[in-house]
């Protein structure tokens, strides 16, 4: 998936949720704010129109004393029988009422009781012949006045509010005047000859308020009078309760005068919800598309681009780094483009060059060489390679890390003299020129000039390298293995790979020790050789066409048959005279030794049942196999099926393992010989004393025999330091509880000194050459071991001609 397609699965749905969430809690805070809007609206409302009520009842209270205080009203309490006063006081009434209505203060009324509670003026009547009337509300506010006047009871002053039958809110004020004192004078508070002078009117804004919010079905105002004596000096309504429910909201406000209760039900806000509801909706979207366009765009254009960019280059320059260049962004992407190339410089270092010596790897080297044979390459071109003679010794002497030192030291050496060479000719050198082949092999394409020697060059280039070298307090002085092949040889593509390894061989085989240069065109033959004997070896195979020999071993004391060594043959390889010791090598190269070890075994073993049970021998019978075979974990159980299949007892046979010298003693070959041996069979040491690790390997591998070298047995004779060296061999091994044969016996001092020396067994051409079957059991049956026992017990082994005719008799 798309990383914008990714980001957005992710995106919206997160930012869905996170809008959805803040659209709720907005919606619920924006319908919370304007119910308290409209609330504080409403009290506002309440309030101005309590203010204006103030004013208004102000109004009523001036317009008492305006009358009250006036000559009409003061000469009627004086002389209230005098109707003419009277009718003078009452047009003096109208008179104020009628500016009153001018200046839209509403209907107001006057009312005037005499002290015995007569009324006696009354503007509320429709006409003149209309009797006197007084509201009841009034009425029974005036006459608790009187009361509390009969009672002489102090009064000056008071106003008080009331609902009307129409529903009106009025205010009364009313206020008790004597006719002969002062309203200064303390007397006239309690006296009996007082009038009461009550003004009546309407409070216009509060009735107006109350009209305007209960038009509405979903809102109530309820505002009834008060007298709250702990709001004496508070003009403006106080919130006295809140309560809130889910279907309706209710609050109680008094003030000094009046109690006004709202009743709102939750149905007046639908509409303001739903308008809220509609542009938060509209605000969430509207803000969620911008945000996301945004995202779109910075997304797309500053991350998505750019890595599609940078995976165009990747798709088009691959693992190859000319095709990238470093970016001087700052950006993310252009430092992930910039790892990108550092891992890509660092993953092609590591691909392309060996970690230690830091020269090319073999793999780069001949990539690099492809390269150079198809374009044209001067005659005058070598592939040179290098092998350190012995440096098994020293790993094994200083250390993995004192050799791994040595690997350094000789390529910063083969490198430095290799540039200093080519730029002396006016060649190039190139990284990949000169490489680590593997191990302690290195290898190099030289180009010298027309008229330079490639010998003198090889020989100046080793004479460098094999200088002594000094690491870590050891001094080295290293023996070098060369191999120089031209690059304008036959078949060069081909053969070049296994010339390297034929020279290096070839070089160590005969170098004593010694540094040596081989030159490939002597080893085309060779190769050649090499593949007919391959070729020939796999048609064998397919068609098993091997031959058995078997060459006898005898007691070195009594010169019985004590058993035969089986020697494999290839008749196809009888016409180029390919023996065993060529043919061999090529089947451990060309993997098909196993297949000619088993082939052996399983002969050997069918022909050791036929010779025991049909011929009654009663001998031993030694196989040879490689030593390669102690590495293949299914060896042992390999033999145990031939012998289960042939039924033979395991007791006389015996493994040979050779060139044991090529082989480490490992945990692995170790278990392998110990599973031999525990299904019966006997295991013999082959070539013993030949390679550094052979005594090493007596040590660590349990064996049962050992086979002295032939390579000592030849000096024997006249070499005493080789025959001493036998004589330790042979004393070592029965050390070891082993048995010890002296193989490649060929004449009758060799036989002679063994014999001294208490070597066990013998064999080799002086008593037999290997033999066919049928030979074999003819020498069994005619072997008279006594006879030449007796023949030469008592002659001097020094003449050649008693060897020629012991050779002829046997």
């Amino acid at each position: 998936m798309p990383v914008l397609k990714k980001l957005y699965f992710v995106l919206i749905p997160t930012l869905l949720f996170v809008f959805t969430i803040a659209g709720v809690v907005t919606y619920n805070l924006a319908s919370n704010h304007a119910k308290h809007m409209y609330l504080d609206e409403v009290q506002s409302d309440v309030n101005t129109a309590l203010v204006a009520a103030e004013y208004e009842q102000l109004g009523l209270s001036l317009l008492v004393k305006d009358i009250g205080s006036s000559l009409q009203f003061l000469r009627y309490i004086q002389n209230p029988g005098d109707y003419t006063t009277l009718s003078l006081l009452e047009k003096r009434v109208l008179r104020v009422l009628d500016q009153s209505r001018v200046n839209q203060f509403g209907q107001r009324n006057i009312y005037i009781v005499d002290p015995k509670f007569k009324l006696t003026l009354s503007t509320l009547r429709a006409n003149p012949f209309e009797g006197l009337k007084i509201p009841d509300n009034i009425y029974e506010n005036v006459f608790d006045i009187y009361t509390s006047l009969i009672n002489k009871n102090e009064f000056s002053q008071e106003g008080f509010s009331y609902i009307s039958v129409s529903g009106e809110l009025r205010y009364a004020y009313v206020t008790a005047i004597d006719p002969y004192l002062l309203p200064q004078d303390k007397r006239a508070n309690d006296s009996l000859n007082r009038y009461i002078l009550i003004a009546d009117g309407p409070l216009k804004q509060l009735s107006n308020l109350l009209i305007k919010y209960n038009d509405d079905d979903n809102m109530q105002l309820l505002i009834e009078p008060s007298s709250d004596t702990a709001l004496i000096e508070n003009t403006q309504f106080v919130i006295k309760s809140f309560e809130q429910t889910k279907d309706r909201i209710k609050v109680e406000m008094n003030s000094r005068h009046f109690l006004a209760q709202i009743n709102i039900r939750e149905k007046k806000f639908n509409r303001e919800k739903a308008a809220i509801a509609q542009q938060t909706l509209l605000g969430s979207f509207s803000t969620l598309f911008t945000i996301m366009l945004i995202v779109h765009m910075v997304v797309r254009y500053q991350l998505v681009r750019p890595l599609k960019d940078l995976l165009h280059e990747i798709s088009i320059g691959g693992l190859k780094l000319r095709y990238f260049k470093r970016s001087s962004g700052n950006s993310e992407i252009d430092g992930l483009k910039n790892a990108y190339i550092d891992s890509l410089t660092e993953l092609k270092f590591e691909a392309e060059f060996d970690q230690l010596t830091k020269l090319a790897n073999r793999r780069s080297f001949i990539r690099h060489l492809d390269v150079r044979l198809k374009s044209s390459m001067s005659p005058h071109c070598y592939l040179v390679c290098w092998d350190i003679i012995d440096f098994r010794k020293i790993n094994d002497l200083y250390g993995a890390k004192v050799g791994d030192n040595v690997l350094v030291s000789l390529a910063k050496a083969l490198k430095g003299t290799l540039q200093n060479q080519q730029s002396s000719f006016g060649f190039s050198c190139s990284d990949y020129s000169l490489a680590r082949l593997g191990g302690n092999q290195f290898i190099a394409i030289l180009e010298i000039g027309e008229h330079q020697s490639i010998n003198e060059e090889i020989e100046n280039i080793n004479n460098i390298l094999t200088g002594t070298t000094f690491l870590d307090y050891y001094g080295f002085r290293l023996s070098i293995a060369t191999g120089v092949l031209p690059v304008d040889t036959p078949k060069f593509e081909e053969i070049w790979h296994r010339c390297i390894d034929e020279m290096l061989i070839n070089a160590k085989a005969h170098s004593d020790g010694e540094s040596r240069i081989v030159y490939g065109e002597e080893l085309i033959h060779s190769l050649e050789r090499h593949d007919v004997i391959e070729k020939r070896l796999l048609e064998c195979c397919e068609s098993d066409n091997f031959e058995i020999r078997f060459m006898p071993i005898f007691n070195a004391q009594t010169l019985h048959i004590d058993g035969a060594e089986c020697l494999i043959r290839c008749p196809a390889l009888f016409d180029i005279k390919a023996g065993p010791d060529e043919f061999i090598p090529v089947a451990e190269r060309s993997n098909l030794i196993s297949k000619l070890d088993m082939w052996v075994i399983s002969t050997a073993i069918k022909s050791y049942k036929e010779l025991s049970e049909i011929h009654k021998y009663k001998g031993t019978l030694s196989i040879n196999i490689s030593a390669m075979e102690l590495y293949n974990r299914n060896f042992a159980d390999n033999i145990r099926k031939v012998l289960e299949r042939y039924q033979v007892p395991p007791g006389n046979i015996i493994i040979e393992i050779t060139e044991t010298s090529y082989v480490k003693s490992t945990k692995l070959t170790v278990q392998t010989i110990e599973s031999i041996r525990n299904l019966g069979l006997k295991v013999s040491l082959d070539d013993f004393g030949t390679g550094y690790t052979a005594f090493n390997q007596l040590l660590h591998y349990p064996v049962d025999e050992l086979k002295i070298d032939k390579s000592f047995i030849d000096n024997i004779v006249t070499d005493k330091a080789d025959r001493k060296m036998v004589e330790s061999m042979v004393n070592l091994g029965h050390s070891c509880d082993t048995f010890v044969v002296g193989e490649g016996v060929e004449c009758l001092e060799q036989y002679h000194h063994l014999r001294q020396s208490n070597c066990d067994l013998i064999q080799g051409y002086f008593f037999s050459q290997p033999l066919t079957y049928i030979e074999f059991i003819e020498f069994v049956r005619d072997h008279n071991p006594q006879a030449i026992l007796d023949q030469y017990s008592l002659s001097e082994p020094n003449s050649d001609q008693r060897i020629v005719a012991l050779n002829q008799k046997q």
